[in-house]
């Protein structure tokens, strides 16, 4: 960590104009959730599953074996799809016939077949003061990080629907044929914390009469422009005013 600190040091003070007023070294504070979901496979519906539906659409059938006459096509074939159709609950039965559930209509209009397939895991890691999720491979369980926390960190607050849209964009995979969706998240659990350890600088440009921050954030190893902005938001004032008191007796002497 000395090395790198001298590092940017280095770097921020190639620019002749620039000083350094401050430095500090902090750590920002991540969680991490087990996370259990739901997936389907979606396929483009074939044309015998669109004219049984269409077939209990319009008329009171009851029977395979009647639809196998209509169709000559034979009646195992029939009976198993309407199976798999009552399995995945887009038809019902009542006592006139197959009807079509709300879930059918909707399948049946757009074209498409989904059924559930076997739920899977992830990790996903959350970091409130950047406001951000992300997946992770495993949990870095650690229940006190190095140092002071980010004066600015915020208490993790876990959003579901966010995690199901980072799930989709990371998990969504389409195959030949048909797609992999992320359905639903199921179960959510905190299981572990971590902390990304970061180096900030405070620095005032002569040339330009202006005070700004950098920080450097060792898990991503570049300058956070999220960390950046909520530090120079807070405190550039205070920076200025502190600057200013120190010069006021120096006037005066």
């Amino acid at each position: 960590m000395v090395k790198l600190v001298d590092k940017l040091r280095m770097e921020l003070a190639s620019n002749g104009n620039v000083e350094i007023v401050n430095e500090l070294s902090w750590h920002v504070p991540l969680v991490s959730y087990e996370v259990s979901y739901s997936r389907i496979k979606r396929f483009k519906m074939d044309i015998l599953m669109k004219m049984l539906l269409l077939a209990f659409q319009e008329a009171d059938i009851r029977r395979p074996a009647a639809l196998a006459e209509m169709l000559f096509v034979e009646e195992l074939f029939i009976r198993d799809l309407i199976d798999k159709m009552h399995h995945t609950q887009l038809i019902r039965l009542d006592p006139k016939g197959y009807r079509l559930t709300d879930k059918g209509y909707g399948q049946l209009e757009k074209g498409i077949f989904e059924e559930a397939i076997e739920s899977d895991e992830a990790i996903a890691s959350f970091s409130a003061a950047h406001n951000r999720y992300w997946l992770i491979e495993e949990v870095q369980d650690k229940k006190q990080a190095d140092g002071p926390v980010y004066r600015y960190a915020t208490e993790p607050s876990a959003d579901k629907i966010r995690i199901q849209e980072l799930l989709a964009q990371e998990k969504d995979a389409a195959e030949e044929g048909y797609q992999v969706l992320v359905a639903d998240v199921l179960t959510l659990e905190e299981i572990g914390h971590d902390a990304i350890p970061c180096i900030e600088f405070q620095l005032y440009d002569r040339e330009q009469d202006l005070f700004y921050a950098r920080v450097w954030n060792t898990k991503s190893n570049i300058w956070d422009e999220v960390l950046q902005k909520q530090i120079e938001k807070q405190e550039l004032l205070a920076w200025r005013e502190a600057m200013a008191s120190q010069e006021s007796p120096a006037e005066h002497a």
